[in-house]
Formats: C-alpha cells, sequence, structure tokens
C-alpha cells in the first residue's frame, strides 16, 4: 500500500510501517557521490599499477581484443560498484549512505543479490540514454521507481535519523535488570539486533496496542534467549531498553 511519497509495508508482527521514499534529487546526488568514488578508485588503481611498468606500452602492445575486454572489465568494475556495496552494506553505497539511502525489497526487507544484480543491470539501457528513463520513472511513478526497480521489486527510501544514545538504557532499567549484563552480549545475530533497534526507534509511530503486543512478543523471546524470567506486560519496553544496551555493549 502507499501514500504520497510514502511506502506502507506490514511486519509479520501484523505492523504497518511507513517507509519515505527517496526523490530525484537524493538518489541523483548518492550517485554523483559513487561515481566520484569509482573515479578516485580508479586513478589510484592506475597510478599503482604504473609504477610496476610501462602502463601505455603495455597498453598499446594488447590486441583489439584484449583492449575491447580490458575496457569491458573497467566497466563492469564500475557497475559492481553498487552490487557489491548494496548487498554487502544492506542496501547502501557509501553515496546512498552519505544521503541517508538504503535499497529495500516491496516487503521492506533488505535488498539481496538477486535483485541488486537485476537493478543495476538495467542500467544498460539507461545509460545510453544519460539516464532519462531514470530520471522520470522516479520523478513519475508513484513508488519513484526506475527502471531497474520496477523489474527487481525494489525501492529506494530515505532513513530517518535518530539519536541512539536515548536507547540506552535508563539507569532504573539497568538496576532492575543487571541480571541481563554478560548474558545480552553474543545472543543476538547481527538481523536480530537491527529488528530490536528498529522497534525501539520505531515504536512511537505505532498505535498503542499493537506496541504493547510487539514489545511483549520481542521481550519473551530474548528472555528465553537470556535464561531469564520474561518482563511483565508493563515492563516490555524496559526490558527491551537493557537488552539492546547491554548487548550494544559487546556489538563490533
Amino acid at each position: 500500500m502507499s501514500g504520497l511519497d510514502q511506502w506502507q509495508v506490514e511486519t509479520p508482527e501484523q505492523v504497518a510501517l511507513s517507509l519515505p521514499l527517496a526523490g530525484v534529487g537524493a538518489r541523483a546526488l548518492a550517485a554523483l557521490i559513487d561515481l566520484l568514488a569509482v573515479f578516485l578508485c580508479g586513478i589510484v588503481g592506475l597510478f599503482v599499477y604504473s609504477i610496476w611498468g610501462d602502463l601505455l606500452g603495455r597498453w598499446q602492445a594488447l590486441s583489439w581484443a584484449g583492449q575491447l575486454l580490458l575496457v569491458g572489465a573497467v566497466l563492469a568494475a564500475g557497475w559492481g560498484w553498487d552490487v557489491a556495496w548494496e548487498v554487502g552494506w544492506r542496501g547502501q553505497t557509501p553515496g546512498k549512505r552519505a544521503l541517508g539511502l538504503r535499497v529495500v525489497r516491496l516487503d521492506g526487507a533488505p535488498v539481496g543479490l538477486p535483485e541488486s544484480l537485476v537493478r543495476n543491470a538495467l542500467r544498460v539501457v539507461e545509460l545510453p540514454l544519460g539516464y532519462a528513463p531514470a530520471v522520470l520513472a522516479v520523478a513519475l511513478s508513484a513508488r519513484r521507481q526506475r527502471l531497474g526497480d520496477l523489474v527487481a521489486g525494489t525501492l529506494v527510501v530515505q532513513e530517518r535519523r535518530f539519536d541512539l544514545s536515548r536507547y540506552g538504557a535508563p539507569p532504573a532499567a539497568e538496576a532492575r535488570w543487571r541480571e541481563l549484563k554478560g548474558r545480552a552480549v553474543g545472543l543476538l545475530a547481527p538481523a536480530d539486533f537491527e529488528r530490536l533497534l528498529d522497534f525501539l526507534r520505531r515504536r512511537t509511530e505505532f498505535d498503542e496496542v499493537a506496541r504493547a503486543r510487539l514489545a511483549r512478543r520481542l521481550a519473551a523471546v530474548l528472555a528465553a534467549r537470556a535464561g531469564v524470567a520474561p518482563p511483565a506486560a508493563g515492563e516490555a519496553e524496559s526490558f527491551l531498553e537493557a537488552f539492546h544496551a547491554f548487548a550494544a555493549e559487546g556489538a563490533p
């Protein structure tokens, strides 16, 4: 379901999340930052390679087929930049991270290798036309999708900025759940840690019933992992705040 510059998805816990869609300006600036980064990496690579010998001479010594393959390899490396970063950095390239953007699937989950390959492969259609199709598609489509996003089933969303320091356990919560200290560390996989953090930073967006229900479910699962008694209904969020703070102490 979508609204003006928003995409709404429903989590497995039946909680609706609203994802703000990224527009043309932010996406274009992120792309320029990535292009500059690729260019600088190429310059450094050429400089390092030239130290080892006569770069121009080696180029001229190649056959036309060898030169064509080398040019193709350079272009593929530039194309692979986006794929490698999106898959390895949870949907963000350095440019997208600088602008607070992230590529996600339509269900809000992180983009995977198949989706990233497809969405970036469609650049071969957009690049020769100066990315005009991409700009028009993002500007005119309801979900702000370029051609690659339409085919791959992906979105580029604008992340909200939060002061995560407020999710440290308050003194009262830390004292109440001190038995978690030393137990929470290492119990959360990166995806689980992100899920907990996502709840803490988005909980004010939920209605009270959904917020309480989700807090109780998360608290019960994490209490079982830590081997402690589950908190009472009214203490679920306090428990989650403390669990997050103690788990973060051991995060890399």
